[in-house]
């Protein structure tokens, strides 16, 4: 561990890998499993989208497919973790169909094994 919450944080770290997969259409279960424990809910503004790397992945193919562009901004704004919990205030920039949209989002992650257990954000418009 570095002692930087950016590096510290294995959000940060799944961000850092969704974005080259984003970009490379590289999404798969096992990409994700390398982040996501068989069971970690994925929920986003209160709505689940999947749970365990399949699911999960599966939702993001539909969001690769729908857009053009899609960055989960590095550095985070901040970040911090303890080896059960892990908070990220980040921004999403993304662009369908020529047109460019952001969000604010703050997320938090339980934690087990080293991977993510639950997953939850709540994302504003900005």
């Amino acid at each position: 561990m570095s002692g930087d919450p950016q590096d510290d944080n294995p959000v940060v770290r799944m961000f850092a890998w969704w974005n080259e997969a984003y970009r490379n259409r590289a999404f798969t279960p096992k990409g994700f499993a390398q982040f996501f424990t068989e069971d970690a809910p994925f929920i986003v503004n209160g709505g689940r989208r999947g749970a365990g790397p399949s699911e999960i992945c599966a939702h993001f193919q539909v969001i690769r497919a729908a857009t053009d562009r899609v960055e989960l901004v590095l550095p985070v704004r901040d970040a911090l973790a303890s080896p059960s919990l892990a908070f990220v205030h980040y921004q999403v920039v993304a662009q369908s169909a020529g047109k460019m949209e952001g969000e604010d989002c703050v997320a938090v992650a339980q934690l087990r094994g080293g991977r993510i257990s639950s997953f939850e954000v709540i994302g504003r418009a900005t």
